[in-house]
């Protein structure tokens, strides 16, 4: 085979990893949800995300590696699911921004997160009934996250300690409020999805993050947490700060 052969990913391996990023891209800057309806046909969707390439499909692209078979290049472990705009950031000035352990450590970051705290049965009851008994613990849900600056201040304003501190506090605190909720109930399936993901960045983390790794892991579990505000917006119609609002996936 001609070395500047493209190794493009198969059709099976684009579907998997768009399923296993939940449609939502993988940057954890991003909160872009790369699926939604075509408003020009109702039986028919748009996707606007893509499988990237973590190393080069082809020589002198960016990250390739030669070392590589072209299985492992074609394969579903050197594809990472981004939307548009972040699949070509990524790639500018040959990648060099972007090097390919950076990438892997976006991808096992935001699917893990995406695994443990957005899949089970469990999520189907989101499918909200219309009788809403447990609003004023929703409220107060919103109130205390929005009280956490680690969910929203920028990533050079944290303190890696206070940052953890204040999700250990948030996931006492959350395990907490569940006691009031009815088991297995809307609500609670949320507050169980926030706790997985404090929880994920409490074991996941070093104890000294440095900025990037701090932008990477904080900005993975920001994405959860936002996924699990729009749903409490959409169903209880609850006002929330800007702060907030802005990491909710749109």
């Amino acid at each position: 085979m001609p070395a500047h052969t493209r190794h493009s990913f198969p059709d099976k391996v684009v579907s998997k990893i768009a399923e296993r990023s939940a449609y939502i891209c993988s940057n954890p800057a991003c909160h872009r949800v790369t699926i939604g309806p075509d408003s020009a046909a109702a039986h028919k969707s748009i996707k606007t995300g893509e499988a990237a390439h973590i190393c080069a499909a082809s020589p002198g692209g960016s990250r390739y590696d030669m070392s590589q078979t072209e299985a492992e290049r074609r394969g579903i472990g050197n594809a990472i699911w981004l939307c548009g705009a972040c699949a070509d950031l990524v790639d500018k000035n040959n990648g060099h921004s972007y090097p390919a352990e950076h990438l892997r450590k976006w991808k096992r970051d935001h699917e893990a997160l995406m695994k443990e705290c957005l899949e089970g049965g469990k999520r189907i009851v989101l499918q909200f009934l219309p009788h809403r008994p447990d609003e004023g613990i929703a409220l107060k849900l919103l109130h205390i996250l929005e009280d956490k600056g680690a969910l929203y201040l920028p990533y050079d304003q944290e303190n890696p300690k206070r940052v953890a501190d204040s999700l250990k506090e948030l996931r006492t605190t959350l395990t907490s409020l569940r006691s009031q909720v009815a088991p297995d109930s809307p609500l609670d399936v949320i507050l169980d999805s926030i706790v997985r993901a404090c929880r994920h960045y409490m074991n996941t983390t070093p104890d000294h993050p440095d900025l990037r790794e701090l932008n990477f892991s904080l900005g993975a579990v920001r994405k959860v947490i936002g996924l699990n505000v729009g749903e409490l917006f959409k169903h209880y119609k609850l006002p929330a700060s800007s702060e907030l609002q802005s990491i909710v996936p749109q």
